[in-house]
């Protein structure tokens, strides 16, 4: 840097106030070249002394144009809007020259490197912040530059393509992907694996389908028991996800929760608000016990609250452990709270429900970015058959029980009120309950996905699956492959039990022929 840019910057951080306000109370230094905050939950770094030093002239505007997007509209934009500026510096360091300002040579280059594809949009983001840096008339930015940018179509990024295309990986977990990794939730949680705050923070991500931030604003209060004379129902007050004019916490999405897990997360929500005693019904619903952020928390509204990351993180890293396999990719499933968003978008859809309802499921305040979520049914649901389940029954490891060579040796032996009797097969029994939890489930089709299953040998398990398949034949000429796929774990359990029979029979077989040899 030279002594007169030295001079020019002093001058501009003098010109600069020493702290700055945002709407949510959130306050940071602008003079520092390293802008360090909590803004809500949202942890914000920027880092002026990242940018390469070739484009070190334009760091006095760019920090201009960051505070009015700040001011405007929110720091998780004005943090973007920084990285996708570093990324174009990065382009622009790679000639070796410093300047002074940002040409249409420049934009070239940066639009070649990013592709003709620009899934991100990374175009569009950089046009955004120039133009906008433009409008402020500061310097580090030529006409000819605008000009070539608003002359230019922006592709944009494509909105809910993981969605449309139903990826494996980012996109909206199928029916059997979903009903595996909640099976495995709820499994693990009785296990003790998996903590009480993990186990219903898993559940209420799946029955409500928003984002991160909404789950780290959260607290005691939003948690209610509605008493009426006939019965108790809970219900949660999400806040909405912060707008442009909206901060958190002054608006809320109002969900009913089964009772199951109401009841649950309300007596959970009572044990926070105890151990957190200073706070009571204001303490987190989700508290974070790191104190990595502690400097930063300058909001008390949001005291002892997670930020995204941190939130984001334990989801990903607690579910990941227990995450059972993935049909479509062989690995275990992908684990990200936006993935829930998606299937419960997905769903939607696919029940029939439009655009309008959707939105309002998700939150959205209008039905722009809703339309993704389509009536795509996943290939499966049109095709699945007997062999099809018999090649797909071993990964999807649906059958969590056990299976019986000598029935004498169930844990509940000479028990009658244990039997799982198959109605639809002239009554027959295919099996024992290994609990005395009455769990009021349909047996026995809700039983060979139960981990307190007890399967027998010599039931007729192919009579039912046979049943099954028909059945699933007919819903899906009445009443669709949504409807028709509804027992396709259970399929897929029943198909691993009658594989294991015949292995286990054959086992047998070679075993006495071994020995009349």
């Amino acid at each position: 840097m030279t002594l007169n840019q030295a001079q020019a910057q002093t001058e501009f951080e003098d010109d600069l106030p020493e702290v700055i306000t945002l709407r949510s109370g959130a306050r940071f230094a602008p003079r520092d070249n390293y802008w360090r905050f909590l803004d809500g939950v949202r942890s914000i770094y920027i880092d002026f002394d990242s940018l390469p030093s070739q484009v070190e002239a334009l760091k006095q505007s760019l920090k201009r144009v960051l505070i009015d997007i700040l001011q405007r509209n929110s720091s998780v934009y004005a943090s973007n809007m920084f990285y996708n500026f570093r990324r174009l510096a990065s382009v622009v360091a790679e000639q070796g020259e410093t300047v002074e300002r940002i040409e249409t040579v420049h934009l070239l280059n940066f639009i070649a490197k990013c592709g003709t594809s620009d899934r991100l949009g990374l175009e569009s983001q950089v046009a955004a912040l120039l133009n906008r840096w433009s409008a402020l008339g500061l310097e580090g930015v030529s006409d000819e530059a605008v000009r070539f940018l608003t002359s230019r179509r922006k592709k944009g990024n494509i909105k809910g393509e993981a969605v449309v295309t139903l990826d494996p990986v980012q996109g909206p977990l199928s029916d059997l992907e979903f009903e595996e990794l909640m099976s495995a939730v709820t499994h693990a949680y009785a296990e003790n694996v998996i903590e009480e705050k993990l186990f219903l923070l898993a559940w209420l991500v799946a029955l409500t389908g928003q984002r991160t931030c909404q789950y780290c604003s959260l607290k005691v209060k939003d948690v209610r028991r509605v008493e009426s004379e006939h019965r108790t129902e809970y219900q949660i007050d999400i806040p909405r996800a912060k707008q442009r004019d909206a901060l958190l916490r002054d608006a809320f999405l109002m969900r009913p929760l089964p009772e199951q897990i109401g009841k649950a997360l309300w007596e959970y929500a009572q044990d926070v608000a105890r151990f957190h005693s200073e706070l009571g019904e204001d303490a987190p619903l989700f508290p974070t016990t790191s104190v990595a952020n502690e400097d930063m928390q300058l909001n008390d509204e949001f005291r002892h609250h997670p930020d995204v990351v941190a939130l984001g993180a334990y989801f990903r890293q607690g579910l990941r452990r227990i995450a059972p396999i993935s049909m479509r990719t062989g690995e275990p499933i992908h684990i990200g709270i936006g993935r829930f968003r998606d299937t419960l978008g997905t769903r939607a859809a696919q029940e029939g429900y439009g655009e309008l309802v959707i939105a309002e499921l998700l939150g959205h305040v209008d039905t722009q970015n809703v339309k993704c979520y389509v009536a795509v049914i996943p290939e499966i649901a049109q095709r699945l058959d007997k062999q099809l389940a018999k090649e797909l029954a071993p990964i999807a490891n649906a059958f969590k029980g056990r299976i019986l060579i000598d029935k004498d040796a169930a844990s509940r032996a000479g028990d009658p009120t244990s039997d799982i009797v198959d109605y639809a097969n002239a009554g027959k029994t295919v099996g024992s309950c290994g609990t005395r939890y009455d769990c009021k489930f349909n047996a026995p089709i809700a039983c060979y996905t139960c981990h307190n299953f007890e399967a027998w040998l010599d039931a007729p398990h192919e009579a039912l699956l046979e049943h099954l398949l028909a059945e699933r034949e007919r819903l899906l000429v009445s009443s669709g492959p949504r409807v028709a796929s509804i027992n396709d774990r259970t399929i897929m359990a029943i198909q691993s039990v009658v594989d294991a029979c015949q292995q286990i029979r054959q086992g047998e077989a070679e075993s006495v022929g071994a020995l009349n040899g």
